[in-house]
C-alpha cells in the first residue's frame, strides 16, 4: 500500500507540473500575441484556438488528482454533520463509493471518447491548416484517472481504519 501511495503522489505531482507548464505556455502565448498584436499589428495567427482547444485542456485534467490529493476540491461537511450519528460513522465510505462509481464512469467513457477520436483522426482548423486534436483527449480520462486512483486509495485507508477500529473494539 505504501508503494501504491508513492506511485499515486508522483503521478499526482507530475499531473500538477504538466498543469503548470500548460499555464505557463498560455500566459506566454497570451503575452506574445498581445504584444505583437500591439507593435507589429500581426497577431499569432491560431492563438485562440490553440489556447481553448490545446493549452486549456492541458491546464486543467492533468491537475484534478493533485487537487483532490490537496483537499482543494469541495465537500459535504454540511450535509454531513446534520445526519444522524449512524450515518457519520460510514459516511467517508458512502461519498468514497459514490466518488469511485462517478470518477470510474468518468474515466471509462472518456476514454472510449479518446479512442474514437483517435481512430476518427480528429482535427481542428488553425490558421490554414489542420492539426490533429485527439492527442489533447487523451488529457481528459487521464485527470479522472488520478482522481480515481487517489479515491480509491483513500478508500482502502478508511477500510483499514474501520477495520482496525471493530477489531480494537
Amino acid at each position: 500500500m505504501r508503494n501504491l501511495k508513492r506511485v499515486n503522489h508522483l503521478l499526482q505531482e507530475f499531473g500538477g507540473r504538466i498543469s503548470g507548464i500548460a499555464i505557463l505556455s498560455m500566459m506566454f502565448v497570451i503575452v506574445l500575441d498581445v504584444f505583437l498584436r500591439n507593435v507589429f499589428k500581426t497577431p499569432i495567427p491560431g492563438s485562440y484556438v490553440i489556447i481553448e482547444n490545446f493549452l486549456m485542456p492541458i491546464a486543467i485534467f492533468p491537475a484534478l488528482g493533485y487537487v483532490y490529493m490537496k483537499n482543494i476540491l469541495p465537500r459535504l461537511s454540511e450535509f454531513v454533520a446534520r445526519t444522524p450519528n449512524w450515518f457519520q460513522k460510514y459516511n467517508k465510505l458512502l461519498l468514497l463509493v459514490m466518488d469511485i462509481v462517478v470518477f470510474g464512469l468518468l474515466t471509462y467513457y472518456t476514454f472510449l471518447y479518446f479512442l474514437d477520436g483517435f481512430q476518427q483522426g480528429m482535427e481542428i482548423p488553425i490558421a490554414t491548416k489542420f492539426i490533429a486534436i485527439w492527442p489533447v483527449y487523451f488529457f481528459v480520462p487521464l485527470g479522472y484517472f488520478f482522481v480515481l486512483l487517489e479515491v480509491l486509495i483513500r478508500f482502502g485507508e478508511e477500510i483499514k481504519l474501520l477495520v482496525n477500529r471493530n477489531v480494537n473494539v
